[in-house]
């Protein structure tokens, strides 16, 4: 696996006077840099930076000898120069999402075992990965597939249950996990949450067309996970892989959105939520795990989902699977190239004041970026299935 560093900085967290930006007019600064992982480590899916420093990532290692492929837990307190592994519980056999309140504590989730059925695992530390502990999980979860953490220790986690998602809730650190409700009846896969607060989630998800096609769908949460709404977006989206959403009430551009409305049995339910900016990232491939067959998406909105706007993405992308924003307008997605070129990572960035998104870098590994977090316009870590690397 790889990390792919980018940085415009000295040791600390603002840009140096050198440093110049990756793409032309946009905000973002710095080169991005390769870094080693620890081996076995093979693919990551995952990661989250709580500051300048301090990030994790989990994934999957290669098994040695005959081993089975297992969970891995990486660090960096280096901004993602520099990462070594962590030991977590034997039983957990693959990891696919992590989040972090602070330098302390953090959530990772995925899979028990080794079979393709589970049972849903999840893990957590609150001394910086010293030591990883097993949890407890509602019963009936085949998978626990993504998590998002806020400030006060709160995370909300997506299990995968018979017949569709639902909503995991653990209210603070060492707090038991509580299962909410179930996100809406078409949803068959969910892979990304974004909460802003205690009560307002979204997520990137699927829904199934058929056997072998899907669309995209991005559902969410005014009360804390209790009941979920799909939220209008544009015809002909496939996957949808990745999101992020921030509260930008406070900005006069962003204040001012209202929200939708969804009528059912004739009472109107709001949709969106004022002030709230997110992007959604995906691709227009519709075919279930179809390979590098669609365009990648990103669709944008200030008005936490009421309305939602494309985006133009290089046409270079086939799918784009993770997404990071720093403030309304400044965020960074990461994916993997079109069918017709040599397969490779791809990393956009968008412009000034959110115009059109940019092209910044193809990764020369031939495997896609899966996850990217960043902290500031001149911090950000984007890893993969082969590679990692840091700005």
């Amino acid at each position: 696996a790889v990390a792919l560093l980018a940085c415009g900085c000295g040791s600390g967290t603002s840009p140096t006077a050198t440093a110049t930006t990756i793409a032309p007019g946009s905000p973002w600064l710095g080169a991005f840099a390769a870094a080693a992982l620890p081996v076995p480590v093979n693919s990551l899916q995952a990661l989250d930076c709580v500051d300048a420093s301090r990030c994790w990532a989990v994934g999957s290692t290669v098994g040695v000898g005959g081993a089975p492929n297992g969970a891995a837990v990486i660090t960096t307190t280096t901004g993602g120069a520099a990462w070594s592994s962590q030991v977590i519980p034997t039983a957990v056999g693959y990891l696919s999402g992590i989040g972090c309140s602070d330098r302390r504590h953090c959530t990772a989730v995925g899979q028990a075992g080794q079979g393709s059925n589970g049972p849903g695992a999840i893990i957590t530390t609150s001394d910086g990965g010293a030591i990883w502990t097993q949890q407890s999980v509602p019963a009936g979860l085949s998978d626990v597939t993504a998590v998002s953490c806020l400030a006060d220790g709160r995370c909300t986690a997506l299990g995968t249950v018979p017949g569709g998602v639902t909503a995991l809730v653990s209210p603070g650190s060492g707090s038991p996990w509580l299962q909410e409700g179930t996100l809406p009846a078409a949803v068959s896969g969910a892979t990304s949450i974004s909460c802003t607060d205690v009560q307002h989630c979204w997520v990137a998800a699927r829904t199934t067309v058929d056997l072998s096609h899907v669309a995209g769908t991005v559902d969410v949460t005014l009360d804390g996970g209790a009941t979920w709404t799909a939220l209008p977006v544009p015809a002909g989206i496939g996957n949808l892989d990745g999101v992020s959403c921030l509260d930008g009430s406070t900005t006069s551009t962003s204040s001012t959105q209202g929200t939708g409305t969804s009528t059912t049995g004739g009472n109107a339910t709001p949709l969106g939520v004022p002030g709230v900016a997110c992007v959604v990232v995906g691709t227009t491939g519709t075919t279930l795990n179809g390979a590098r067959t669609g365009h990648g998406i990103v669709l944008t909105t200030s008005s936490g989902g009421a309305e939602w706007s494309s985006q133009p993405a290089t046409p270079l992308a086939a799918a784009l699977t993770g997404v990071s924003c720093t403030a309304p307008g400044s965020c960074v997605a990461v994916g993997s190239t079109v069918a017709t070129s040599t397969q490779a990572g791809l990393v956009m960035l968008t412009g000034p004041k959110g115009a059109t998104w940019r092209q910044a870098a193809v990764v020369g590994a031939p495997q896609p970026l899966t996850a990217v977090s960043c902290v500031s316009s001149s911090r950000c870590v984007v890893v993969g299935e082969s590679i990692s690397e840091h700005l």
